[in-house]
């Protein structure tokens, strides 16, 4: 199984506790975000097996790196900056919804019998959001309606059939969401570590699985230290539960990210440092060799399930070859 975690706004810089939270706070998983040497983490497993890449989200476009392109590129494997030009923050531009909507990673994964999913779900009124404005969502969200499959709801946070945007739920009881009455049990704290414990078996029918997780770029642009020692806690017991649980023999976990931006509080944009990509377990060597750029990861993910007709696609595509 795959395991693909997406941190919102994560680069990879050098050692400064006095701009980098990672390298004031982390100490386990994600300690080398802030130069923190892999011989120095507090991990259940050997940190020299893990692969910390800077990647490049720039691809070939120069300017801040933002979301809607490098989401696109992450999640599609086509470089969305080299194909606009430019770099596009918020929400997709209509030519990138296009080739969400035809090269999906969810959606070619699941059209060759690859059972794949997004995990997040998502409160009633934001699915309300999805069904009338559905040009103001965000790449993930397209990517799995790309897929034809739903986006999972509170019913199947209920049945654990996924996972919350927060991990542990907290942010939940502050959102004002009628449905949710005191004692109801989504308002629950969640232990980040036990919910890492039982994600590979939860999920386990899945060949792969998404997850995103967007509060490291709320995180960043609110140059927040405090959230930002919580963000990275709660994540480094998520990452943690993880690694205690899933084979490296026939598991895979990706970490990546569209740009940096948490790893930088001194201010409030986004910044110009390679993104981060963590990967760990089966064919992690192999992915590692050859991710550069944003647009390398699905690619690799194809090759895992020999799809050699929709690697050659993400290379031959009709939106990337108008730009050559």
């Amino acid at each position: 199984m795959i395991f693909y975690v997406f941190l919102d706004g994560v680069g990879i810089t050098n050692y400064d506790p006095n701009t980098n939270p990672f390298s004031r706070y982390a100490k386990g998983f994600l300690a080398p975000l802030g130069g923190i040497s892999k011989e120095d983490l507090d991990l259940p497993i050997a940190a020299s097996n893990i692969h910390y890449l800077k990647t490049d989200a720039h691809m070939g476009v120069p300017g801040l790196p933002q979301s809607a392109t490098g989401q696109t590129a992450l999640w599609t494997g086509i470089p969305g900056p080299k194909v606009l030009g430019r770099h596009v923050s918020g929400f997709p531009t209509i030519t990138l919804r296009k080739i969400i909507a035809k090269y999906s990673m969810i959606k070619v994964l699941n059209e060759n019998g690859i059972l794949s999913d997004f995990l997040n779900c998502f409160s009633p009124p934001y699915l309300k959001h999805v069904e009338e404005k559905p040009k103001l969502v965000s790449a993930s969200t397209l990517v799995q309606l790309a897929s034809g499959r739903p986006l999972k709801n509170f019913e199947d946070l209920r049945g654990e059939r996924g996972l919350y945007m927060d991990l542990t739920h907290e942010i939940m009881g502050t959102l004002g969401i009628d449905m949710l009455k005191s004692g109801d049990p989504l308002l629950e704290k969640r232990d980040p570590y036990l919910l890492g414990t039982k994600c590979f078996q939860r999920f386990s029918h899945y060949q792969l699985t998404l997850y995103e997780y967007f509060l490291t770029d709320k995180v960043g642009h609110a140059m927040d230290w405090e959230k930002a020692e919580k963000v990275i806690h709660n994540l480094e017991l998520f990452f943690k539960g993880l690694l205690t649980t899933m084979d490296p023999k026939k598991d895979l976990l990706i970490v990546s990210s569209d740009h940096g931006n948490m790893e930088d509080l001194s201010q409030k944009n986004h910044t110009e440092n390679p993104a981060a990509t963590i990967l760990y377990g089966k064919d992690a060597d192999r992915f590692a060799e050859n991710i550069h750029s944003l647009a390398d990861i699905v690619p690799e993910v194809y090759k895992t399930f020999g799809l050699e007709e929709a690697l050659h696609n993400t290379h031959t595509n009709e939106f990337l070859m108008e730009t050559n």
